[in-house]
């Protein structure tokens, strides 16, 4: 047992148990049971104050079954796809006229691709947009994890004693409690999932699948039975220390390991992160994000301001402290720098949150929802500076040459390691907020490159293409039935 040692100690304590007991090996369906454990295992033991927004049981059913009669009217139609896409509803973030467009792949499917989009609903905030979609989703996902959890009750995976033989493992060797039943629940949704998803894979036959985060552990394996492509892009920070990032130690093939055929990489410097996993090592490529590309483009155009423009991204994480060391931050500002701060919230674990609203009472500063204008890559464009607890919008700041604090809070341990002193920084009290602007600044485009692969559409155009084994002038190959 590890106790309550530090956070460094119960993760070396975590990969050491897993090493000893050779978990990667277990095999359950063909793949790896572990693998789809490992995340919820990890962050029970990380236990880091996130806030979970949830959405009610009864309101999620009703999704479930509405997706459900779509899944059948598109199993009926059986259509070919080019592209099976998987994104969420909080990616709709950018509002083009009076429409609104998918911060991850709206702009590839712009494109002449036939294309299937799925969209999981992770937030109310964004029904509105999407409402107001530019390329509407076809189907809501819930559909395969509503079914592969009744399944999953009705008729388990046979794990034999794995459950009760790991559940034991994480009592005795972390002093983590997990029911065995939970396990087994966990293995048996994604041993239907997977089954779910094969019916569709086969009446659609995408070319190629592409998902906006990791964890799509059932619709993997379907895409391995059926021997699709499979891209993952990359979503927030994902790095070695990442739960899904499996070190370069584990031995077995990419599918018994569930691992994507591609990891599309935001950049070098990513990649380089992952050089000690098995993504990192066999299947990272630097694709960059379309919507960093197009805030470098406005950066260069950016006038003059008067007034110094912080900008603050926050995650749900210790949220009562961070609003009071904002505030000394604010007290400590000398007097003769003119500035404002602008605090975007996340738009998924910030809903409604009220530990800012007294910050407001100063008006220079302003309290942005997570699924309101402006969007984090309009602010960060017009940023002279970025505070962040442990945000991936610190590496997006760096990617438009924008310095990045680090602000000491729960959770902020985790990136430790990116800071630079040049592009990211550490505040060691809310008084080096300003100690950091009254420095000189050092600029260096390459740098900000390792960030961030420039030519993101045309980078996944040429990947997708390589992929299905196809020129890029060959595209489309169908007619374009999911667009817009």
């Amino acid at each position: 047992m590890i106790g309550d040692g530090s956070w460094a100690t119960r993760q070396q304590a975590f990969i050491a148990m897993e090493r000893k007991h050779d978990l990667f090996a277990l095999r359950v369906d063909g793949w790896s049971p572990w693998r789809v454990m490992r995340n919820f295992v990890f962050r029970k033991l990380e236990d880091v104050p996130l806030s979970q927004p949830g959405r009610p049981t009864a309101v999620r059913s009703v999704e479930a079954l509405v997706a459900t009669f779509r899944l059948i009217w598109l199993l009926l139609k059986g259509e070919d796809r080019d592209l099976l896409v998987k994104t969420c509803r909080s990616g709709l973030r950018v509002k083009c006229g009076d429409q609104f467009r998918d911060v991850y792949f709206d702009g590839l499917l712009a494109g002449d691709f036939s294309y299937l989009k799925m969209e999981e609903i992770n937030s109310p905030d964004f029904d509105e947009q999407a409402a107001s979609a530019a390329r509407p989703a076809e189907l809501d996902p819930v559909v395969f994890t509503f079914w592969g959890r009744i399944l999953g009750m009705l008729l388990p995976a046979k794990t034999g004693t794995l459950c009760r033989s790991i559940a034991d493992t994480l009592q005795r060797e972390l002093g983590l409690e997990v029911a065995p039943d939970v396990l087994r629940m966990r293995i048996s949704t994604v041993y239907w999932q997977a089954r779910l998803y094969q019916l569709m894979l086969a009446r659609i036959k995408p070319l190629a699948i592409l998902v906006s985060d990791t964890g799509e552990y059932g619709l993997r394996i379907a895409a391995s039975r059926e021997k699709v492509p499979f891209v993952e892009l990359q979503h927030g920070i994902f790095d070695a220390n990442h739960p899904d990032a499996i070190p370069a130690w584990v031995g077995g093939s990419a599918a018994d390991l569930i691992l994507p055929d591609i990891l599309a990489s935001r950049g070098r410097y990513w990649i380089e992160c992952l050089a000690e996993t098995r993504q990192g090592r066999d299947h990272a490529v630097p694709v960059g994000n379309e919507f960093i590309d197009e805030a470098r483009l406005r950066r260069k155009e950016r006038a003059t301001a008067r007034a110094l423009h912080l900008v603050l991204t926050t995650q749900g994480l210790d949220s009562k402290r961070l609003a009071r060391w904002i505030e000394a931050m604010t007290e400590a500002a000398p007097a003769a720098i003119d500035w404002r701060l602008s605090i975007k919230l996340h738009p998924v674990y910030d809903q409604d949150n009220q530990d800012f609203a007294d910050l407001q009472e100063d008006d220079r500063i302003r309290v942005i929802g997570g699924s309101d204008l402006p969007n984090v890559f309009d602010l960060l464009s017009d940023a002279d500076l970025h505070l962040s607890i442990a945000s991936a919008c610190h590496f997006d700041a760096a990617a438009l040459g924008v310095r990045s604090i680090i602000i000491p809070l729960a959770g902020h341990e985790s990136l430790l390691h990116a800071v630079d002193g040049k592009q990211i920084f550490l505040a060691q009290d809310p008084d080096e907020v300003w100690r950091v602007v009254a420095s000189p600044e050092i600029s260096e485009v390459d740098r900000a490159h390792r960030f961030s692969e420039p030519n993101f559409i045309a980078n996944m155009q040429k990947l997708v293409s390589r992929l299905a084994g196809l020129e890029a002038a060959d595209w489309p190959l169908r007619s374009n039935i999911g667009a817009v």
